[in-house]
């Protein structure tokens, strides 16, 4: 038993030295791995919640991918996270990635009564989590969808190659980088004194995230925020009270979304630069309520069939993908556009 788990433990320590040495490689496998999905349904039976899996798993595995380059290739921000941050950021992530199965399979296995309290359960994990985080850490004062984004391999080795220059500015503010682990320490005659330590490495200005400066309001955003993290327990429970294609639930959910956008833009002064790129994805995934019950059934569901039975009918071979996709369309709208989605 001992010899199958070290060549398991060797096996996996080669898996992580060729994924750290060849991300560009591993773009191509988990691409195919992710379109194996949509492939997959409709094929075989229970084909959707396969086919979910699949995708979940692809989704999965870029995520661990990226954790051995960012190890890899470790910089000084990567300290700059609490333990318990970071491992609350990789459970919501995880979950994000794995919702959809999750509430699939139990609506195999439970029925309707038993997909709906997962769904239940799962949103008021994600809602706790994220109030975690907005509340205690300061890093972290808009929760991007996922928590941990993916990460951009390209800029892996530029910003490796840069470490010569961070190293240089270290030095100039006092501190150095070790070698072989990349780790930030401070010199000791520059240390402060033991009353104002923190007992944290330093950081330099492009590592520094800023929060919610109070001097522009920071008690309106971190209630936008607020709003927006408690935008999904309050359209389940509209759901739950009005139906789940009530345009009472539609709409309250619509006006939670306006209200903490309009609060963020009435004080975009004090956002950093990635919080305003996030704030520019809330505002364009605003579109999916065209997708979404009952606006969809009563309108958007004709205009989308109007427009791909002209392409299917006007431009040459695209028929049979016209088709194919007009019939999907019903199933994504149903499994994927719900309002806690976004």
């Amino acid at each position: 038993m001992s010899a199958v788990v070290l060549e398991l433990q060797n096996l996996y320590q080669r898996y992580v030295k060729w994924v750290s040495t060849n991300p560009g490689s591993l773009a191509d496998v988990e691409l195919t791995a992710k379109w194996l999905s949509y492939f997959i349904a409709g094929k075989i039976n229970n084909s959707s919640a396969v086919s979910e899996l699949v995708y979940s798993l692809s989704n999965l595995l870029v995520f661990a991918n990226d954790r051995i380059i960012e190890r890899a290739h470790r910089t000084v921000a990567d300290d700059s996270q609490e333990p318990i941050e970071r491992r609350l950021k990789v459970l919501l992530t995880t979950l994000e990635y794995c919702e959809v199965f999750i509430e699939l399979s139990a609506h195999k296995i439970w029925g309707t009564r038993g997909k709906w309290f997962i769904v239940c359960v799962i949103q008021v994990i994600k809602c706790l989590g994220r109030l975690v985080l907005t509340s205690c850490y300061s890093s972290t004062k808009i929760v991007t969808n996922p928590p941990i984004p993916a990460l951009n391999r390209k800029t892996v080795s530029q910003q490796s190659s840069a470490g010569n220059e961070s190293f240089n500015a270290n030095l100039r503010n006092g501190a150095i980088v070790l070698k072989r682990s990349g780790r930030v320490m401070r010199k000791v005659e520059c240390s402060p004194s033991l009353a104002s330590r923190s007992w944290k490495p330093p950081l330099s200005e492009n590592d520094i995230t800023p929060g919610f400066n109070t001097q522009y309001g920071g008690k309106r955003l971190m209630s936008a925020e607020l709003v927006y993290i408690l935008k999904p327990l309050i359209h389940l429970g509209c759901m739950h009270r009005y139906g789940t294609k009530s345009w009472k639930a539609y709409l309250v959910a619509l006006a939670l979304d306006g209200i903490s956008l309009r609060k963020y833009y009435n004080n975009r002064q004090a956002l950093s630069k990635d919080q305003r790129v996030e704030l520019s994805r809330r505002c364009v995934s605003l579109l999916l309520y065209l997708l979404r019950s009952p606006f969809y059934d009563r309108y958007t569901h004709d205009k989308i069939a109007c427009l791909l039975n002209g392409i299917g009918n006007n431009v040459p071979l695209t028929g049979s993908i016209a088709r194919l996709i007009l019939s999907y369309i019903p199933h994504w709208q149903e499994t994927y556009f719900y309002m806690w989605s976004s």
